[in-house]
C-alpha cells in the first residue's frame, strides 16, 4: 500500500490544494474589487445628480413664484397684445449621461430622483406646450390659467429637488447646504 501512495501522488493533491486555493483567493479578490468599484462608482453617480440637482434647486429657490405670478398678471392686464414666453429649463446633462445607470442607485434613492425627473420632464413638455404659437391665440384668462399651472409644477419641482437632494445627502451620508439667492427675476 505503501507504492501506491507515492511522492508523485501526493505532490498532486499538494499541487491541486494550492491551485484551488488560488483560484478561490482570485475569485475572491476580483469579487471584491468589483463590489469596491461599483460602490465608487454608484457614489461617484450620487455626487454627479446631486450637484446637478442641488443647481437647480439653488435657481428655483432664487425666484418668487408668487410675486412673478403677480407680476405677469399685471402685464397681461398692462398690454392687451402680451402672451408669456417661458423659457426652456437648463439641460440635465449630468441626469442623460446617467439615466441608463438609474438602476445601480441605491433603492432609496431611485424613488425620490425619478418622481423629481418625471416632473421635470413634465415642465419641459408643458414649456413646449406655452411655446407654441397657437398658446398666444388663447384667450389671456386662459394664457394665465395655463402659466398659474406652469408655476404650482415649478413649485412641485423645488418640492422633489429637495427631497432627492435629501435623499441623495442621506445615502451618501453627507449633509448639504442649501442657500437661497437673491432674486433677480424679470419678467418674460
Amino acid at each position: 500500500m505503501e507504492l501506491w501512495i507515492g511522492p508523485a501522488i501526493v505532490a498532486a493533491v499538494i499541487s491541486g490544494l494550492i491551485s484551488l486555493t488560488g483560484l478561490y483567493l482570485g475569485g475572491w479578490i476580483t469579487i471584491r474589487h468589483d463590489r469596491r468599484r461599483r460602490r465608487e462608482k454608484v457614489r461617484d453617480f450620487q455626487i454627479a445628480l446631486r450637484a446637478e440637482i442641488r443647481s437647480e434647486l439653488h435657481n428655483l429657490l432664487s425666484i418668487d413664484f408668487d410675486k412673478h405670478f403677480e407680476e405677469v398678471k399685471s402685464r397681461y392686464a398692462r398690454q392687451q397684445d402680451y402672451s408669456v414666453f417661458p423659457s426652456f429649463p437648463a439641460r440635465h446633462v449630468i441626469f442623460e449621461a446617467l439615466k441608463e445607470e438609474i438602476h445601480l442607485l441605491p433603492e432609496a434613492v431611485i424613488d425620490d430622483i425619478i418622481l423629481y425627473s418625471r416632473q421635470r420632464h413634465a415642465i419641459e413638455k408643458f414649456v413646449e406646450d406655452m411655446r407654441d404659437p397657437r398658446f398666444s391665440k388663447l384667450s389671456p384668462e386662459r394664457q394665465l390659467e395655463m402659466y398659474g399651472d406652469f408655476i404650482e409644477m415649478q413649485k412641485f419641482l423645488s418640492e422633489t429637488a429637495r427631497f432627492s437632494v435629501d435623499a441623495l445627502d442621506k445615502s451618501l451620508g453627507t449633509k448639504t447646504r442649501i442657500s437661497i439667492p437673491a432674486s433677480g427675476l424679470s419678467v418674460p
